[in-house]
């Protein structure tokens, strides 16, 4: 009998030490918090992944079949056999704790494995762990810190001096938690050209710690995003300018309902440099109006147009307030209470223009048609402020005042004003050319003779003669346009649209424009920072 015992102990003995539980294991990446290993169970045949899944309240995942456990080169060890808590492939929901548990069971690992890599959902919304630990256990883990030579600014600094020049600023960061396996996508920022409209997506790319560093060629300030797969880290900058930003992988990739929680889960998002402290001013009022992008959408699709007016109207003015009491309070500087004006001015324009626009195009709304929908802007500063360019909705309003002027009927011609405006430039029509171009206008219906080689002959002895009449012709009809929403139109935003058209003329002419008509269509812009803009680029240009 005791022999037997003996035997049976010893078949046993291999059996009990098959078996062992690592809890809380370490690991050295994740690119999401959605996803935690409490504990692993490691059998010769099985491995056991307990696993906390933790999201929003009342949101929905779906895990898919097809989780594998790979080595740190790549290679996949084990495919997932089965789970328990959830069903895979099917969409389930976390309730009020936001938390759930389930089990994930894998093939047995080699024995000789100190730590792996798992992946999952892939495609889109991937979720990695990398480096999991079957020999140490998970401490806390506290954010590291990073040695940066550049150093806060004890105070905010001034307003910036606008020259416009072409200069260059640097960003700088780091995402702490990083790691190359994780496979995240390399950032980008994409930066609009102000007085061109060219858009220009500049590559960040990640080192292995996390960090990067890029060169942004600027003329003016900015208000911008670094742009991670669908998340984003905010940040103002200036030419010449450092700026140093910092945030944990785990916070910038927390889930989210909405655009506007990406940045209330970056409690942790650090700034250092010469406009550290505007940076966490202009994150603290944005934050406050985190959710302001779903209040418009269902105030847009919901309320008529003079209710829709006068909610964007209270909700403006009731921002106007809280910054002047934030800035009066010294919760502001000087420099972000204005930047911040500034948004909410071109944020509210931009609102009931893209209102008026649409619902004018969509549906046959009579108030629309004959009621101006627009506040009468000519009393508000920021239209002739330069510092407008670093607004964050400027370069919109822009792109929106353009459309607009697009979608305007070209100007009428007879010919008769078409025959003086030729004469006073100085070309001389022949009797033959006269006719023509009556035939031309719609005026009459028997054409002349030769009427293609005449038109021919006619555009190419007056060609810089038409595109100057056209262009005169043009901006009285933009003037006029601008006047009826927002006054004078002699302020600096007038002017950088009427830059902003002369430097598209010469990109599409593929020529210099001539000293005569440089002088002519430059003649509404008397700032001389643009008017310098306007040279630069036209210098820069095919002269024939």
């Amino acid at each position: 009998m005791r022999a037997f015992l003996l035997l049976l102990l010893s078949l046993a003995a291999p059996l009990l030490h098959a078996e062992r539980t690592i809890t809380n294991p370490a690991w050295i990446a994740r690119n999401t918090p959605v996803v935690t290993v409490d504990s692993i169970l490691l059998r010769d045949t099985l491995c056991r992944l307990y696993i906390t899944l933790k999201q929003l309240p009342h949101t929905t995942l779906t895990l898919h079949d097809d989780w594998v456990i790979q080595d740190s080169l790549g290679h996949t060890i084990g495919r997932v056999k089965d789970i328990d808590g959830v069903d895979f492939n099917r969409i389930f929901q976390f309730e009020s704790d936001s938390t759930l548990s389930v089990e994930m069971d894998f093939t047995g690992l080699p024995p000789s494995l100190e730590e792996f890599d798992l992946t999952g959902n892939q495609g889109p919304n991937e979720i990695r762990i990398i480096g999991i630990s079957l020999t140490k256990q998970r401490g806390p883990r506290a954010a590291q810190a990073h040695t940066q030579p550049i150093q806060p600014s004890p105070s905010c600094t001034p307003l910036p001096e606008l020259t416009f020049k072409p200069d260059t600023a640097w960003l700088h960061g780091r995402l702490i938690g990083y790691h190359p396996r994780l496979n995240l996508p390399e950032g980008i920022i994409e930066l609009t050209d102000l007085f061109t409209g060219q858009h220009t997506t500049i590559v960040v790319p990640l080192a292995a710690d996390g960090s990067f560093a890029v060169a942004i060629p600027l003329r003016h300030p900015v208000q911008q995003k670094v742009i991670f797969n669908d998340r984003y880290l905010s940040f103002y900058i200036e030419p010449t300018d450092t700026l140093y930003m910092e945030v944990p992988l785990d916070e910038l990739f927390a889930p989210c309902r909405h655009i506007g929680e990406i940045e209330q889960n970056c409690v942790h998002l650090i700034y250092r440099g010469r406009n550290a402290c505007i940076n966490e001013e202009l994150q603290q009022t944005r934050l406050k109006n985190s959710t302001e992008t779903e209040a418009w959408i269902k105030a847009f699709n919901s309320l008529s147009p003079r209710l829709y007016q006068q909610s964007e109207t209270d909700k403006f003015q009731v921002k106007l307030q809280q910054l002047k009491h934030d800035y009066l309070n010294g919760k502001l500087s000087r420099k972000s209470y204005a930047l911040s004006v500034l948004n909410d001015y071109y944020l509210f324009i931009s609102h009931l223009l893209v209102y008026n626009q649409i619902k004018d195009i969509e549906e046959d709304y009579e108030y629309i048609k004959n009621r101006n929908l627009y506040t009468p802007f000519a009393i508000l500063t920021p239209l002739d402020n330069p510092l407008s360019t670093a607004s964050t909705y400027y370069p919109d309003l822009l792109a929106l005042l353009e459309k607009r002027e697009s979608l305007s009927p070209p100007p009428i011609w007879n010919s008769c004003e078409f025959i003086e405006a030729l004469e006073n430039r100085g070309v001389i029509l022949s009797p033959s050319e006269k006719e023509t171009l009556k035939f031309a206008l719609g005026e009459c219906h028997i054409p002349p003779e030769n009427v293609q080689a005449t038109i021919e002959q006619l555009n190419k002895k007056s060609e810089k003669e038409q595109i100057a009449m056209r262009e005169e012709r043009l901006q009285q009809q933009r003037e006029a346009n601008y006047r009826l929403l927002f006054g004078p139109s002699d302020d600096f935003t007038c002017q950088l649209l009427d830059t902003r058209r002369i430097i598209k003329l010469i990109q599409q002419l593929h020529r210099a424009l001539s000293p005569e008509e440089l002088e002519e269509f430059t003649q509404t812009i008397t700032d001389t920072r643009l008017q310098q803009v306007i040279e630069q680029i036209n210098s820069a240009a095919p002269h024939r």
